[in-house]
Formats: C-alpha cells, structure tokens, sequence
C-alpha cells in the first residue's frame, strides 16, 4: 500500500500529481501495490479522491493492519516528523517505521584554520567479492553491505527501478550463482523466490561472488 499527499493550484492538469502514469502502471503490474493519494483541493478543479492531509482516519481506513505492517515514510523532514507522530498515536511500534528524508543539502561545515599537513593517502576498502552481470558481460568489485541495484548503477549496468524499498518490484532480476540476503521482499511473489528472483535494491552477497542477469 503506498499513500501520497499532494498539492498544487493546477490538479485539472495534473501536474501536481507527479509519475501519475507511471505509478498507475506499476499498480497493475503488481497486485501488492494499492496506491491511494489525498490532495488538497485547489478551485475549480476536478480532483475526486480523499482531500487534505494524510490522516489517522485516511490511515486506518486503507490499512486496517497498519500495526502490523513495515512503514517507509519519505519527505520533507517536518512532514516525516508529523507522520512518525501520527504513526505513534495509531500503536505502530517504532521498529516498523523507517524513513527516507528528501530536501536541502546539509550545509557543510567550515574546515578549521591551523597548520597544513602534507594529504595522507585515501584509505582503500578492498572489494569482498565479485558481481558479474551475465546480459551486458561486465563484471564488478562487490562489498558486503552494497546492493546489487548499487553494483549495477556503479558498473553502468541498467536493471530497471523504482521505490528502491523493495516494495515495487520493478528490479526484480534473476540470481543465477550465489547466495544473497534481502531486508525487504515485499516487491517478491512465493513463486517469484522459488524460481531465484530477487530484488536487486535489496539483495547483499553473503560473501561469496555473484552471478545475476543484467
């Protein structure tokens, strides 16, 4: 279930409602994603569905096990805040609630006047393992705690995305050596798993290499 809050002056047009299209896709493709969006309403416009804010009520109403299900929260901070709020208030337990802010770059800090010392060398993490992409025939240096999706981006390999939660699915691929494990296997159908698919935003090595077809 995924919920968006939006606004705009101009909803008769859409453009408020970003990836409105691709979104709608994704929600046919997969039978997992329900999408729901409340927006608040602007004169003389056309919008039909849930207006104003994200609510306990909105909430409860389209997830009746709220409580029980894992919670991505992104935004701005004050509206991740407000949400984690709300969250709370309805009994969710703060380990189901997880989060990923979006707004102004952190201000970076001012380096402190003193003596210059002559740069040290960078430290250099050597690789755990190895990925290789069997499509495109490259192949990647592979740490334990990079996603496969993470690998491919830096390898200039494209395996198709989304949510990178885990959610959509959208990066399923095909393992076809190694072991991996996976945070989240929302976007994964029993069947999907059975026949070694994984999701590639959250699929780690355990440590050995990696073969997947991409």
């Amino acid at each position: 279930m995924t919920i968006f809050g939006l606004k705009g002056p101009e909803l008769n047009r859409d453009t408020s409602n970003v990836f409105r299209q691709e979104i709608e896709w994704l929600e046919r493709r997969n039978d997992k994603l329900h999408v729901i969006a409340t927006m608040r309403r602007s004169p003389g416009t056309e919008w039909s569905g849930p207006e104003g804010r994200i609510t306990k009520e909105l909430l409860q109403q389209s997830v009746p096990d709220l409580t029980n299900r894992r919670i991505h929260v992104c935004g701005p901070p004050g509206m991740m805040a407000s949400m984690r709020a709300l969250l709370t208030d309805l009994g969710v337990p703060e380990a189901n609630v997880h989060s990923e802010a979006f707004g102004p770059a952190a201000m970076k800090a001012e380096p402190a006047v003193g003596p210059v010392a002559a740069p040290s060398s960078p430290a250099v993490t050597p690789a755990a393992t190895t990925i290789t992409f069997s499509t495109s025939g490259k192949s990647a240096p592979l740490q334990l705690d990079e996603t496969v999706l993470d690998a491919a981006d830096a390898a200039g390999v494209n395996i198709p995305s989304s949510c990178r939660s885990g959610i959509c699915g959208m990066c399923m691929t095909h393992l076809l050596q190694g072991q991996v494990t996976m945070a989240v296997e929302d976007g994964l159908d029993p069947a999907d798993k059975a026949k070694g698919f994984i999701l590639a935003c959250q699929a780690k090595t355990t440590g050995g290499p990696l073969v997947v077809e991409a």
